[in-house]
């Protein structure tokens, strides 16, 4: 049962250890504040995204849905552009990844009832650009998570587009019943199904089946960029776009007005490209937009701070000093009275005649006063004792302004503050009430507290 008991003892004095550091913690972290920074320094932010392409020229995929295509990756950098970060500049590049198995751009129109009409066509991309981007900052909160954005550049592209006519065995056809084969679908020998390989063998600029001459692989385009960007936390944005890049070429399909292929009619018309995608966007340098501060007080609302006021600047609070008003510099005791070493009344800054005998009879210079003076001023004729309303004023009751003779009644919330009984709130009673309430051992209230302090300065 002893080992129980001890063991029970340690595992609540644990918690109890652990309970006094929460609640350290609680109140350290109530005297931190974060502030906003009112002019920070703003740099670059960088940013990748992903994506996928879709392509708008003489020749269409089968699926044109922004969701569906060709991956592309992005990667930019933007930095503001105007005083009041309404306006970004935006550096990016686009590109596809090359190879067989990379990502490039692939468009396979596929008809059904016009055979000749069946292309395979693939293209590397790669662009270099710039923007303007506008974010609509003049309507939205600054604290919103979410705000539209639309972007207008230009842009320098490159292409390389190759065609897919040939497999390992040869070229293969197209056949009005939707079928591929390795020969054309005149020959009377028939011809067996095939199908084609993921290799764009064939470079169309230097084919026959290209009468333009040897054109230039790069064009310039407008993009049009317009998303969402939603803020995750001061340093993390994500956005949610699409761009329109209007290419100033009809080459990257190699079908023109000019040179037509199979049959396949020009739709007079720039090759132009879709881009839907995703970003993330990390602002890695800037100056933080909150600063946090540590305070030396803790602010509380409906808090009266002129109880914690110190209008002498003598280093005790005006709730607690005794003897208000002492002058600049004077030396005071921990009730805020200046000191008076010899205890004849008149405090040590003003008396002109220090370690003045006790029990002498001093002047209100602290100048001891002669016994023959004294025996003069006793002699003359004094009033009788019952027409004089006898009052004492010392020094400990200069701070009070000299109201201890005749006390209010106490309130009955307070009467249990008044701990000797005498009728009267002391100081120290009233203090001690004070350190109760903040200690949680009271149940007096705010309003009570601020009642408690105006009745003892009316006492």
């Amino acid at each position: 049962m002893k080992i129980y008991l001890r063991i029970t003892g340690l595992f609540i004095g644990i918690l109890g250890f652990y309970g006094l550091k929460a609640q350290e913690l609680d109140w350290e972290k109530m005297l931190i504040e974060d502030v906003e920074n009112v002019n920070p320094v703003y740099m670059p932010v960088v940013g990748i995204g992903v994506g996928y392409l879709n392509y708008f020229g003489d020749l269409r995929n089968n699926a044109t849905s922004p969701l569906m295509g060709n991956l592309a990756f992005r990667a930019n950098m933007h930095a503001f552009i105007d005083q009041h970060k309404h306006f970004k500049f935006n550096l990016y590049t686009l590109f596809t990844l090359p190879g067989s198995n990379g990502s490039s751009m692939t468009v396979i129109q596929r008809d059904y009832q016009h055979p000749e009409r069946n292309f395979r066509i693939q293209t590397d991309l790669l662009s270099f650009g710039a923007n303007a981007h506008y974010d609509f900052d003049h309507f939205i909160p600054k604290k919103s998570l979410f705000r539209p954005f639309v972007s207008l550049g230009l842009e320098f592209t490159t292409f390389n587009t190759k065609a897919n006519l040939t497999n390992t065995n040869g070229p293969f056809y197209y056949w009005t019943d939707g079928t591929i084969r390795n020969r054309p679908q005149a020959d009377e020998r028939g011809g067996d199904l095939v199908q084609p390989d993921n290799d764009y063998e064939t470079d169309l600029r230097s084919s026959i089946l290209n009468t333009s001459g040897q054109y230039n692989k790069y064009t310039l385009a407008v993009p049009i960029d317009v998303g969402i960007e939603y803020n995750v936390s001061n340093r993390t944005s994500v956005r949610l776009g699409y761009s329109y890049h209007l290419n100033f070429t009809d080459y990257i399909d190699n079908i023109t007005p000019t040179n037509p292929i199979l049959g396949i009619t020009n739709r007079n018309q720039f090759d132009n490209i879709g881009y839907s995608y995703i970003s993330l966007h990390f602002d890695l340098f800037s100056d933080p937009r909150t600063i946090r501060i540590n305070r030396l007080l803790l602010e509380l609302e409906n808090f009266d701070y002129d109880l914690i006021g110190d209008e002498d600047g003598d280093g005790v609070f005006d709730i607690n000093d005794r003897c208000l008003h002492t002058p600049r510099g004077v030396e005071v005791d921990t009730a805020g009275c200046p000191f008076d070493t010899d205890g004849d009344g008149v405090p040590d800054y003003l008396d002109k005649q220090l370690y003045t005998p006790e029990g002498a009879v001093v002047d209100r210079d602290g100048v001891e006063i002669p016994d023959s003076l004294a025996l003069q001023v006793i002699a003359q004729e004094a009033l009788p004792r019952n027409q004089v309303e006898a009052f004492l004023q010392t020094m400990n009751d200069l701070g009070s302004g000299g109201r201890r003779g005749h006390y209010t009644e106490i309130p009955d919330k307070f009467k249990k503050l008044d701990l000797d009984g005498d009728g009267y709130l002391s100081f120290d009673e009233v203090l001690k009430a004070i350190d109760d309430f903040f200690d949680f051992e009271s149940d007096l209230t705010t309003d009570d507290i601020y009642e408690l302090n105006d009745f003892f300065f009316s006492q």
